[in-house]
């Protein structure tokens, strides 16, 4: 796809553009291993806890703010409400 510049574009079209690259973007990882690595994580991750082990996440820079962001859904709740994880 494209990209446009801003000075090309009206705001509709850009957001329209992120929108399709985002759409994009994540078809390619339905279309990867990606969902089968998840899935794996997750099983791993639950072993654990319920083996009263501990996940640890770290980062540097962005990814730090990840980690930060995935502890915290295991401390808070994600889909619907529920106890902490961990």
């Amino acid at each position: 796809m494209a990209r446009v510049t801003p000075s090309a574009a009206t705001g509709a079209e850009l957001v329209r553009q992120r929108l399709a690259e985002s759409i994009a973007s994540k078809q390619a990882m339905l279309d990867s291993d990606c969902v089968r690595q998840a899935a794996d994580v997750a099983s791993l991750i639950t072993v654990s806890l319920t083996a009263g082990g501990k996940v640890i996440f770290f980062g540097n820079g962005g990814s730090a703010s990840d980690a930060s962001h995935l502890a915290g859904e295991l401390l808070g709740r994600f889909a619907y409400d529920r106890p902490a994880l961990a």
